[in-house]
């Protein structure tokens, strides 16, 4: 049983996340400077004050505090199982599969997953909070491509660059928050194995995928 402590504290912390989300669907409808406050406290149901209290530093705050989640859920839900796994392929089969599902499970009702588009959109961040969220993303671009060395190693990968490949395979499986639709024809797992099948089939070798799905 919760105590009130713990209550209050999860209370609070599925009101920040109600905040950041309706926050990076206004930012990417709108764009970082045309998206108030006044607009995020509207489409979270709160007063402005009351957002101020979550994010005493403003808007800039704000938008950094949004990209801070969006990395959060993926050192969470992708980076942390990955290094568990020793097996460089099924590490990387891992890794694309909760990436792509944690873009398609945090999807708005009109399909896109605004958290994991304002990560990329770095325009409004101050130097210090954007050289922040730089240091986080390489840590994972670097997960990627010392994945890829290793099945190189192992002569799995094709006779691919490893960097090009890591920033390849990334930009693949990002573009899904953009055009996914929950309601479209496939689908959210059905998505997850057709992108897991493009990006495995253009970075292993045959041999390589053979009895493993």
């Amino acid at each position: 049983m919760q105590t009130l402590r713990e209550t209050f504290e999860s209370v609070e912390s599925e009101r920040l996340a109600q905040i950041y989300r309706a926050a990076a669907e206004l930012f990417c409808e709108k764009g970082f400077d045309g998206t108030s406050m006044s607009a995020v406290a509207e489409a979270v149901g709160v007063t402005k004050a009351a957002i101020y209290h979550f994010v005493p530093g403003g808007k800039a705050e704000l938008l950094f505090a949004v990209m801070s989640y969006g990395m959060d859920r993926l050192e969470d839900y992708v980076i942390t199982p990955a290094r568990g796994i020793v097996d460089a392929e099924t590490r990387l089969r891992t890794i694309i599969r909760n990436h792509v599902r944690i873009i398609t499970s945090g999807a708005s009702p009109n399909g896109h997953n605004p958290v994991t588009i304002v990560v990329e959109e770095v325009g409004g961040l101050s130097k210090e909070h954007r050289r922040t969220v730089d240091k986080r993303k390489r840590v994972y671009v670097d997960l990627i491509r010392d994945t890829l060395i290793q099945l190189n190693a192992e002569n799995k990968l094709r006779p691919v660059d490893e960097t090009v490949a890591a920033f390849s395979m990334l930009g693949t499986i990002l573009w899904v928050a953009r055009w996914y639709e929950p309601n479209g024809r496939l689908t959210a797992e059905q998505i997850n194995d057709e992108i897991s099948k493009l990006i495995l089939g253009s970075l292993l070798r045959p041999q390589a995928r053979l009895g493993k799905r």
